[in-house]
C-alpha cells in the first residue's frame, strides 16, 4: 500500500509541476504579448504625435515667411528658420517610425519631397512674388497637409485596430488566467482529497493490520499449535508460547536459535528432520512437510508435524522459514490402532481363506471320487435295472448340486479378489440354450411347471465369449425362478436389443412365484443374503448364486435387471453385449462329440510305453482317476505320498511321461516332492518331466502356487474326466515330442 500511494503521490505532483509550469508559460507569454500590442499602440501614438507635429511646423513657417515678408522683422524670419529645423527634423523621426509601413514610408517621402520644393519657394528672403507664386506656395502646403492627414487617418485606424487587439489581448489573457488559476485550483483540490484518502486508507488499513495481528494472537493463543518464524540469515528462530505448551514446558515465548531444540528431538528422526528442511529450502522438495518425534517434559514422546513456507530472494536463496507445529500424537496413535485392527483383520481374513481352502480340500477330495464313480454309473446306466437307474440319478444329481454349492463359493471367492477372468472362444447360442433347456427343463416337470424358452431371434447367432460362464448365469436365474415358483409357469425369452448404437442380447425370465417387493431389489444381490431366512431353510442354496450372476453379467459388459411385486411373480432380466465371432460354425460341437475327439486324440498318441504316475493319499480319488487312465489305455503307477513319488520316479529311471501330483498329502506334499524332483533333474542334467498339480484347494492363488512350485499346470476337484484327459493330451504329447 505504501508504494501505491507514493507512485500516486509522484503523479499528482508532476501533475501540479506541469500545471503550474504551463500556467506560468501562458501568464508570461499573454505579458510579453500584451505589452508587444501596446508597444505598437504607442508607435502608432508617437507617428500621430509627429504628423501633429508636422502640421504645425508648416503652419508655423508658412506664417513666419508671410509675417516677415509684411514686416520685415527677423524676429518672424529666425521663427521661419526653427520650424524649417522642426519640419525637417520631424520628418526624419516620421521616415524612422515608417520604416515598418511601406504606404506610409511613401507618404513621408512625397512629403520631404514637396517639402523641399517648398522651402525653395517660402524662402522669406525672396522677394515677394507675383499672386501666381503664392497660389504655388499653397498648393505645396496644401500637398503636404493632404499627405499629412492620409498619415494621420491611416494611424488612428491602425491606433482602433491596435488598441481593440490590445483589450482583446487583455480579455484573452484574463480568461486564460482565471481558467488556469481554477484548474490548479482543482488540481489542489484533488491532491487534497487524494491525500485525505490515503490517509484514511492507511489508517483503515493500520487498523485492519491491527485487527488482523490481534486475531492471529488470539488464534495462535486457541490453538495448540507452535507457531515458528526462522530467519535463516540471522540463523535466529522464535518459537511461540504454545510450542513449549505442547511439550509440556511452562515457557513464554523464545528466540534464540534451532539447535537449542536438539536435545528434545528423538534422536531416530532428527537427521531425517534436517533432511527434510534441507530438501525444501534447496528447491528438491515443492512444500516443507515434517513428521518426527520430540521429548515431552514427563520423559514420553509425542509425535510432532512441522509444516512450513520459505521466503527466497529474486536469487532463489532462502530468507525465512515459517510455519507451525502440531501435536499428532493421538492421530499417531489411531493410526497404529488401526494398523493392528487391520493386521486382525489380515489374520482373520487369512484364517478365513485357510479354513476355507482346508473345507475345500476336505469336501473336494472325496467328492471327486463321489462324482467320478457318479459318472461312472450314469454312463453305464443302461445295464443296471430301473431301481439302480433311479438310484444313480439321485446319485449324480446330488453330487452335481454339492459341486455347484461347492463352486459358488469357488467363484466368490475369486470375484472378489479380482482374478475371475472369462474365456473368449468362439459357441453356437443354440448349443448354450439347448444345454439350458435339458438341464432346467427337467427341474421345471418335477415341479408340474409350465417352462418355455424361445429364442428364435438368435438361433443362428455365433458368438465370442465364455459360453460357460453364459450357461452359469443363465442356469442360476432360471433355476432360483423355478425354485421359488410353487404353481404356474417360468418363461424366457431371448431376444436382440438396441441400446444407443451398441447391440445386446437381453434374456427375460418370466415367473408366477413369490415375487420381489421394490424395496427387497438390492438385497437378493448382496452376498449370502436371501428375502426371508426361512427361504434358506425352506429352498436352500447359498445366498451366492445372484451376487456371482451380477458378476459375472458386469464382467461381460452387461448387467442384470430385476422387476417384480411382492406375492405377484418376477421379471429377471439379462442383458450383454452381442459380440459376434468370425470363427467357422464346425468349430463349435458338442460335449459328446468333443470327447469322442478327444479319445480318438488320444488313442493315437498314447503307445504301449507310455506311464504316468498318479501320486494321491484318497483311495476314493485313485479309483477314480485309474477308472480314467484305463479308459484311455494308459499305464501309471500310484504313490500314496511325496515321497513315494520321488522313489517311484528314480526306480523308473525318470522315465515317466507325466506326473499327476497331489497337493495335499501325509509325510510329503505335493509342493515339496515337486520342488525335489526340480532340483534333481537339474543337478544331473535330466529332460523335465511334466507334472500337473492336483488341489481340492482351488481357491485364488492356488494355481500361481503350484506353478512357484515347479509344477507345469494345475486341475482342481472334483477332478472332471474331459479336463484330465485334455492335461494328459497336452503333456503327453509335447513329452512324445521333446
Amino acid at each position: 500500500m505504501d508504494n501505491i500511494f507514493v507512485r500516486n503521490f509522484l503523479i499528482l505532483t508532476l501533475l501540479i509541476a506541469l500545471s503550474f509550469g504551463a500556467m506560468s508559460f501562458i501568464m508570461i507569454s499573454g505579458s510579453k504579448g500584451i505589452d508587444y500590442s501596446s508597444g505598437w499602440v504607442e508607435h502608432t501614438n508617437k507617428v500621430i504625435i509627429q504628423s501633429q507635429e508636422l502640421a504645425n511646423s508648416i503652419e508655423g513657417m508658412l506664417s513666419a515667411q508671410r509675417a516677415y515678408a509684411i514686416t520685415g522683422n527677423k524676429r518672424f524670419l529666425s521663427r521661419y528658420q526653427e520650424s524649417k529645423a522642426e519640419f525637417g527634423q520631424t520628418v526624419k523621426i516620421l521616415e524612422g517610425l515608417s520604416k515598418d509601413n511601406k504606404s506610409q514610408a511613401a507618404r513621408v517621402q512625397q512629403i520631404e519631397n514637396s517639402f523641399t520644393k517648398f522651402a525653395q519657394e517660402s524662402d522669406p528672403t525672396r522677394k515677394l512674388a507675383s499672386p501666381s507664386f503664392i497660389v504655388e506656395v499653397d498648393n505645396l502646403r496644401n500637398d503636404i497637409v493632404r499627405l499629412n492627414d492620409d498619415i494621420l487617418r491611416e494611424e488612428h485606424a491602425l491606433l482602433n485596430s491596435r488598441a481593440a487587439l490590445v483589450q482583446q489581448k487583455k480579455n484573452q489573457f484574463l480568461l486564460i488566467f482565471l481558467l488556469s488559476g481554477t484548474m490548479f485550483a482543482a488540481i489542489l483540490i484533488v491532491l487534497n482529497g487524494f491525500l485525505l484518502q490515503a490517509q484514511t486508507n492507511r489508517t483503515r488499513a493500520e487498523q485492519r493490520a491491527k485487527d488482523t495481528e490481534e486475531r492471529f494472537m488470539l488464534a495462535i493463543q486457541g490453538t495448540n499449535d507452535g507457531i515458528f518464524d526462522w530467519d535463516l540469515k540471522k540463523d535466529k528462530v522464535f518459537f511461540s508460547r504454545q510450542f513449549f505448551g505442547m511439550l509440556g514446558i511452562e515457557q513464554e515465548a523464545y528466540t534464540g536459535q534451532w539447535s537449542d531444540l536438539g536435545p528434545l528431538f528423538h534422536p531416530e528422526d532428527e537427521e531425517k528432520m534436517w533432511q527434510g528442511i534441507k530438501l525444501y529450502l534447496d528447491g528438491v522438495l515443492p512444500e516443507y512437510s515434517n513428521i518426527f518425534r520430540m521429548r515431552h517434559k514427563t520423559g514420553r514422546w509425542i509425535w510432532v508435524s512441522s509444516r512450513g513456507k520459505a521466503i527466497f530472494d529474486k536469487k532463489g536463496d532462502a530468507l525465512r522459514l515459517v510455519g507451525a507445529h502440531t501435536d499428532i500424537t493421538y492421530m499417531k496413535q489411531y493410526e497404529e490402532q488401526l494398523e493392528e485392527e487391520r493386521e486382525e483383520a489380515m489374520k482373520a481374513n487369512q484364517a478365513k481363506t485357510d479354513f476355507l481352502a482346508h473345507m475345500s480340500h476336505e469336501i473336494r477330495t472325496p467328492l471327486t471320487a463321489v462324482t467320478g464313480i457318479a459318472e461312472i454309473f450314469e454312463k453305464q446306466r443302461d445295464s443296471l435295472t430301473e431301481k439302480q437307474q433311479l438310484l444313480v440319478k439321485t446319485l449324480h444329481s446330488s453330487t452335481t448340486t454339492l459341486r455347484d454349492l461347492i463352486n459358488d463359493i469357488l467363484d466368490f471367492s475369486k470375484i472378489e479378489a479380482g482374478e475371475l477372468e472369462l474365456s473368449h472362444f468362439a459357441f453356437e447360442v443354440k448349443e448354450v440354450f439347448e444345454a439350458v433347456i435339458s438341464i432346467m427343463g427337467i427341474a421345471a416337470q418335477q415341479k408340474n411347471l409350465i417352462f418355455e424358452f424361445s429364442y428364435d431371434a438368435l438361433k443362428h447367432e455365433i458368438l465370442q465369449g465364455d459360453n460357460l460362464r453364459l450357461r452359469q448365469i443363465l442356469i442360476n436365474l432360471i433355476g432360483n425362478a423355478i425354485k421359488f415358483t410353487e404353481k404356474g409357469s417360468v418363461k424366457v425369452r431371448a431376444y436382440k436389443e438396441l441400446i444407443g448404437e451398441r447391440e445386446f442380447m437381453r434374456v427375460d425370465i418370466v415367473d408366477t412365484g413369490l415375487g420381489i417387493a421394490p424395496e427387497n431389489y438390492a438385497l437378493i444381490f448382496e452376498r449370502f443374503k436371501q428375502v426371508d431366512a426361512t427361504e434358506t431353510r425352506r429352498y436352500g442354496g447359498t445366498g451366492l448364486g445372484l451376487s456371482i450372476s451380477r458378476s459375472l453379467a458386469r464382467l461381460m459388459g452387461g448387467d442384470i435387471y430385476v422387476q417384480g411385486h411382492d406375492g405377484a411373480g418376477s421379471i429377471f432380466s439379462l442383458v450383454i453385449p452381442l459380440i459376434r465371432s468370425q470363427d467357422a460354425i464346425d468349430l463349435i460341437q458338442d460335449a459328446q462329440r468333443v470327447e469322442q475327439r478327444l479319445m480318438d486324440r488320444l488313442r493315437q498318441v498314447i503307445t504301449a510305453d507310455s506311464q504316468i504316475l498318479m501320486v494321491e493319499d484318497y483311495e476314493g480319488n485313485i479309483v477314480v482317476i485309474s477308472h480314467i487312465l484305463e479308459e484311455i489305455g494308459c499305464k501309471f503307477d500310484v504313490g500314496r505320498t511325496g515321497r513315494q513319488a520321488i522313489d517311484l520316479w528314480q526306480a523308473r529311471n525318470h522315465d515317466y511321461d507325466l506326473i499327476l501330483m497331489d497337493v495335499q498329502m501325509p509325510e510329503m506334499d505335493g509342493f515339496t516332492a515337486t520342488q525335489q524332483i526340480r532340483r534333481i533333474e537339474t543337478e544331473k542334467a535330466l529332460p523335465r518331466t511334466p507334472i500337473i498339480g492336483m488341489t481340492a484347494h482351488a481357491l485364488v492363488g492356488d494355481k500361481d502356487k503350484c506353478i512357484a512350485a515347479g509344477m507345469d499346470s494345475y486341475l482342481p476337484k472334483p477332478i472332471v474326466a474331459l479336463d484330465l484327459k485334455q492335461k494328459i493330451l497336452d503333456y503327453i504329447r509335447k513329452s512324445s515330442q521333446g
